[in-house]
């Protein structure tokens, strides 16, 4: 299979970018000129939904995050380190599965544990537009777009003078203000700027955060073959928060504080782009990037520390004693910063049937974490029958300490291209081969407790994976209106440095020399290597984009079998320090889906709607993973629908409104055995469905300036942002804002 791809590549010229798009309205079709944009990403043959600036302004966005919430087939995910985005089913491992690109160059984290992926570290007020990309895209993007690609597209291309500012106040004292533009100095230098600050406290009591975002760039063309670009941005967020809560507080009180989660983010993004066009039919280009994102976390946590021991000479029996200290406060200080750099080369060329590209991208990352947990002193246990108290040096606490460098370095090639058979059919082909290399190492301690030696553990990681992947497409025009396309696509995803190891209970404790043999501890955990693998994916998808009784309609059904799928069990508590998990390699997977969308133009009504529909099912179970055959992956909805509105009152005032529904899933964690001798228990968890209904006004007061004002979910669904089978994090209920904007 790996020859005949490779073959078919080649035999169809291979390697080039599809880049001109269909724009259907209600009697023509538009072929968009080629552009000499090379930020722009290349279109393959698939149903791609994109936002609109004019969209993002009528209602009340606040950052990329909420925009993407409201998207047909989008599911953003809420985790104690910050959002992701799951397309197609991603569920849990959605972070290496879709990638999401600001102006061509991938934003996506290379490690997981304490990153955040920063789609709202980009002023809203400088989005052009923001692309939906289902699906694939493995040959084109290399690792981590298997899911789709979220691609957003700023405002540094127009080369335009323009403005836009905004000021909005909303529930919770949410204070948020911003604006953007860009001015042409003359006809060769072009600045764009962008700023954005919000405060607001939170849902919750005692609950605050701050977040300001600097953009600034410029793009300079040199003559009319030659032109490059400079743009920056930075971003500082201040959460002072609080952890998840147990389930059974929120059922009386939904703004319940929990123990303290404060956290400071800085994002760092440097991108300079070259463009030569030394003739008419060829663009070579390429882009270096480096990103930064500094993470400091101070957080605590309740906990049960269970000790069970024996006298020493005795090791089994009725001897042994177990020792429970109860809701035991620990604090956590940590530290996260990720440095990433990369090269991205392409050349594309535009021949008489159809367009070829070849590329290569390079990238390099270095993540490192520090971190340090100390619980109060431990004293007084219970046994089980009777209380009792540590003496003598065996009275303090449990103290763990975690210091991570970890590589991750890929170089890929890629071809694509497309040929035009005839004037209404085209075929694209493509290959990429890519090369990854983890070095680095993971220490764990000194960690001390009663009973304990101090003990430190290190972990080094060695390795290197090829992967390669390959598509073949059909596209037909087959009328003035409509267009169907069939894919294959086989793809790949590389495992995230901090994967390839696993952080379980330590049942091996240096002995110390006293009255107790080396005792059994629930919250002693230690780094052991494990053998992942990089997943395979084999994808075919169908689809169809027309125009139906005045209604633009478009279908797609997709198959995906995954084959190492890489899962993660946890044992769902928020604290990382005495949070355990796993990572392993599901035998096969499969996802299967329909994505609809639709839009309506008639009067002074305008209707949008979308339905995805997916069924995820376990093929091939792994023992090792705790998985069976038939199981669901897990965080993946079987449903979301999302429904768009707005009716025009008069050339002035409008009605905006959005319904959006997402069905119930499930969640997988690992629950401490009794026995502590034994293997954590699995235990599955069900996250109920819930709609969300968002209601508000708008006002042109003139060519220049508007006013918004309304509600979101105005009904006061009740809701999770996350849960576990013992803790949530509650969404807001009903809120209010106003909002003023000014654009020239």
């Amino acid at each position: 299979m790996k020859k005949l791809l490779a073959l078919l590549t080649i035999l169809s010229s291979i390697i080039a970018f599809a880049e001109d798009t269909i724009e259907l309205d209600q009697t023509t079709i538009k072929s968009a000129p080629k552009s000499s944009d090379y930020t722009l990403i290349p279109k393959e043959q698939k149903n791609t939904y994109v936002i609109t600036q004019e969209k993002i302004r009528e209602r009340n966005y606040k950052n990329v995050e909420d925009v993407l919430r409201d998207a047909p087939g989008v599911t953003i995910q809420n985790t104690a380190f910050g959002p992701r985005v799951d397309m197609r089913g991603s569920g849990e491992k959605s972070l290496s599965r879709v990638k999401v690109l600001i102006d061509g160059v991938s934003i996506n984290p290379t490690e997981e544990t304490m990153a955040s992926l920063p789609i709202n570290s980009i002023p809203i007020e400088t989005v052009k537009k923001i692309e939906i990309i289902p699906g694939g895209g493995a040959t084109l993007y290399g690792s981590g777009s298997v899911g789709g690609v979220v691609s957003i597209t700023t405002n540094s291309n127009v080369t335009k003078n323009n403005f836009f500012a905004d000021l909005n106040y909303g529930s919770f004292d949410n204070r948020n203000f911003g604006f953007a533009g860009g001015y042409n100095i003359n006809k060769h230098l072009y600045v764009n700027y962008g700023f954005s600050y919000l405060n607001s406290e939170g849902y919750r009591r005692e609950e605050e955060k701050e977040n300001k975002i600097y953009l600034l760039g410029f793009d300079y063309k040199i003559n009319p073959k030659n032109r490059f670009r400079f743009q920056t941005r930075y971003s500082k967020f201040k959460d002072d928060g609080s952890n998840q809560v147990t389930r059974q507080v929120l059922e009386y009180d939904r703004k319940e504080v929990g123990l303290n989660l404060d956290a400071v983010t800085k994002d760092k993004s440097y991108t300079f782009d070259y463009e030569y066009r030394p003739t008419q039919n060829l663009i070579m280009a390429g882009t270096l990037y480096k990103q930064e994102q500094d993470r400091n976390f101070k957080t605590e946590s309740l906990d049960d520390i269970r000790i069970i021991s024996s006298p020493a000479g005795y090791t089994h029996g009725s001897y042994k004693e177990e020792m429970n200290f109860y809701d035991i406060s620990s604090k956590m200080t940590a530290k996260f910063e990720e440095d990433k750099k990369g090269l991205k080369l392409k050349s594309k060329y535009d021949y008489t049937k159809g367009e070829l590209i070849l590329g290569y991208d390079y990238q390099k990352a270095v993540n490192k974490r520090d971190s340090f947990v100390q619980s109060e002193t431990l004293k007084s246990y219970n046994t089980g029958y009777t209380n009792g108290v540590l003496r003598g040096d065996d009275v303090q606490p449990v103290i763990n300490r975690v210091k991570v460098n970890m590589e991750k370095e890929s170089h890929s090639f890629y071809a694509f291209n497309k040929f035009d058979v005839i004037d209404n059919l085209n075929i694209t082909t493509g290959f990429r081969t890519e090369i990854t290399k983890y070095k680095g190492e993971r220490v764990n301690g000194p960690n001390t407790m009663p009973y304990v030696a101090a003990k430190t553990t290190e972990i080094s990681t060695d390795r290197k994976l090829e992967n390669y992947a390959a598509e073949f497409g059909i596209l037909s025009k087959y009328s003035d209106t409509g267009r169907a396309f069939l894919r294959y696509e086989k793809g790949f995803v590389t495992p995230f440095a901090n994967q390839l190891t696993d952080k379980v209970r330590d049942n091996s404790l240096p002995k110390k020399v006293g009255f107790f043999d080396p005792p059994q501890v629930n919250v002693a955990s230690k780094y052991v290597d494990n053998n992942l693998k990089s997943e395979k994916t084999d994808t075919v998808e169908l689809g169809i984009r027309d125009y139906f009784g005045g209604s633009l309609f478009s279908a797609s059904v997709f198959l995906t079998d995954t084959k190492d799928e890489i899962t993660l069990i946890s044992s769902g508590v928020t604290n990382p320090a005495v949070n355990r998990w796993k990572y392993r390699n599901i035998g096969k997977t499969r996802r299967m889906g329909l994505e609809l969308e639709a839009e309506q133009n008639f009067g002074n009504w305008s209707l949008s709607e979308s339905l995805t529909l997916l069924n995820t099912k376990v093929l091939k179970a792994n023992e090792e993973a705790r998985l069976e055959k038939g199981d669901k992956v897990p965080l993946v909805p079987r449903v979301k629908a999302t429904l768009g509105i707005k009716y025009n009152f008069t050339d002035k005032v409008a009605l905006v409104g959005t319904y959006t529904y997402f069905s119930k899933r499930e969640t997988r964690e690992i629950r401490e055995s009794q026995d502590l001798n034994k293997d954590d228990d699995i235990i599955k968890h069900t996250i109920g469905g819930y709609g969300v209904t968002d209601l508000g006004v708008l006002y042109k007061a003139d060519a220049y300036s508007n006013i918004k004002v309304g509600s979101k979910n105005i009904f006061g669904k009740k809701y999770n942002l996350r849960e576990t089978s013992l803790e949530a994090l509650p969404a807001p209920e009903k809120t209010y804002y106003l909002e003023m904007n000014v654009r020239f």
